[in-house]
C-alpha cells in the first residue's frame, strides 16, 4: 500500500516549489496538489489529528507510492499559533538556546513518522532575507526599507521575539538560521534521514540533484521529468491582478460569524473536500498570478545591509557546515566579497 515516505521541510524562498514540482511528475511518487499543508506546524492544523492528514495525503496514492508533501513552515523552527486565541502559551517560555522549541515539529514528525525522509533546500540566507522581504512588500505586509527592516530585526528582543512568533514581515533574518533550526531536526532524526539540496545546484544541475532525490526517497533514479527547464516560483515583481488571494478569502470568511455557523452545520466529509479544493486553489492561483523574472539574489541590496546580515548568518553557517559534513557554497562566497 502506499506510504508516506517522505517530506520537503524547507527553507521558504529557496527552490522548494520547483523541488515539489520536479518529484511530483515521477511515476512513483504521490504528492499532494496543494502545496504548504504545514500539518506539523500550525496549532490549528495539528489539533484535527494525524488521520485526516494522513488521508489528505494518501487521497488518489496508486498502490506502492512513495508519498510525500513539501511545507516550507517546518523550518521555522516553531509551531504556529494564533496568539489571540493563546495557542503559545504552552511555548512562551519555552527556552530558546537548549534546543527545545527547535525540536517541536520534529517531534511531532518522528512520533507520526518515525522513518520518514527529510528533504530541505537551502540558500544563501543573505539571498534568502532578501527574496523573502521583496515577497512580504509584494503582498502589502511590508512598509520598511530593506535596510531599516533589517537594522530593527538584527536587535536581540527582534529576534528573540521572531524565533518565538515568526510571521512573513519580522522572520526575513531567524528564517536564515538554518543551523538553529537543522540542528533541532538532527536531534531526533538520524543524520541518514536528511537530505540538503543547495539552491544553486538545483537551479544549475536540476537532472543530477533530481535523481539523487529519487535514490534517497527509494524511487527509480532514471526518470527525466519533463518541466526541468521550469522554475517555478522565482521572484514576483508584480500581481496579474492585486487583490487576488484566495487563502485570504478563505481567512475573512472564516471570520464571518453566519459562515461559521454554516461551516459547522456540514458534515465533516464535505468540510474535508472543501478544505482541499480551497488550498488546491489557492496554491495554483497564486502561481498564476504572480508575474515573475528571474532571482536576482541580492542584487539591489546596500552594502551595509549586506555586510550585517553577513555577520550575523557567518557563526550560524560554518555549524551548520560542520554538523551536515559538507561544504556551504555561500561561506566560499562570504569570503571572497
Amino acid at each position: 500500500m502506499a506510504s508516506i515516505k517522505f517530506l520537503i521541510i524547507g527553507a521558504q524562498k529557496s527552490g522548494t516549489t520547483s523541488l515539489f514540482e520536479y518529484l511530483r511528475r515521477h511515476p512513483q511518487i504521490h504528492m499532494p496538489q496543494q502545496k504548504e499543508m504545514a500539518f506539523f506546524s500550525t496549532e490549528r492544523n495539528y489539533r484535527r489529528g494525524t488521520e485526516r492528514y494522513v488521508k489528505a495525503i494518501l487521497l488518489g496514492a496508486q498502490p506502492g507510492a512513495a508519498c510525500g508533501e513539501a511545507s516550507v513552515a517546518y523550518m521555522d523552527g516553531t509551531p504556529f499559533g494564533d496568539l489571540s486565541k493563546g495557542e503559545y502559551a504552552d511555548l512562551s517560555s519555552a527556552p530558546l538556546h537548549n534546543g527545545t522549541l527547535e525540536e517541536i515539529v520534529p517531534n511531532r514528525i518522528k512520533e507520526l513518522l518515525p522513518d520518514v525522509r527529510l528533504i530541505c533546500v537551502l540558500r544563501d540566507p543573505v539571498q534568502r532575507s532578501y527574496s523573502h522581504y521583496r515577497m512580504a512588500v509584494l503582498d502589502k505586509a511590508e512598509s520598511r526599507t530593506f535596510d531599516d527592516a533589517v537594522a530593527q530585526l538584527l536587535e536581540p528582543s527582534a529576534l528573540m521575539t521572531a524565533r518565538v512568533t515568526p510571521m512573513i514581515n519580522n522572520s526575513y533574518i531567524v528564517n536564515g538560521e538554518y543551523f538553529r533550526v537543522l540542528n533541532g531536526f538532527l536531534r531526533v532524526f538520524a543524520r541518514e534521514q536528511l537530505k540538503v539540496i543547495f539552491s544553486d545546484e538545483l537551479a544549475e544541475r536540476p537532472a543530477e540533484v533530481i535523481s539523487d532525490a529519487y535514490r534517497f526517497i527509494g524511487v527509480s533514479d532514471d526518470f527525466v521529468p519533463d518541466n526541468l527547464s521550469t522554475r517555478y516560483r522565482t521572484g514576483a515583481t508584480e500581481r496579474r491582478i492585486d487583490g487576488l488571494d484566495l487563502y485570504a478569502l478563505q481567512g475573512r470568511l472564516t471570520h464571518a460569524a453566519s459562515v461559521r455557523a454554516m461551516w459547522r452545520a456540514l458534515p465533516g466529509s464535505i468540510r474535508d473536500k472543501i478544505d482541499r479544493a480551497f488550498g488546491v486553489a489557492g496554491f495554483r492561483v497564486e502561481l498564476w498570478n504572480a508575474r515573475r523574472e528571474r532571482d536576482s539574489g541580492d542584487e539591489g541590496m546596500a552594502p551595509n545591509a549586506r555586510s550585517q546580515l553577513v555577520a550575523h548568518f557567518r557563526q550560524d553557517s560554518e555549524a551548520l557546515e560542520k554538523a551536515l559534513g559538507t561544504r556551504i557554497p555561500w561561506l566560499t562566497t562570504w569570503t571572497r566579497s
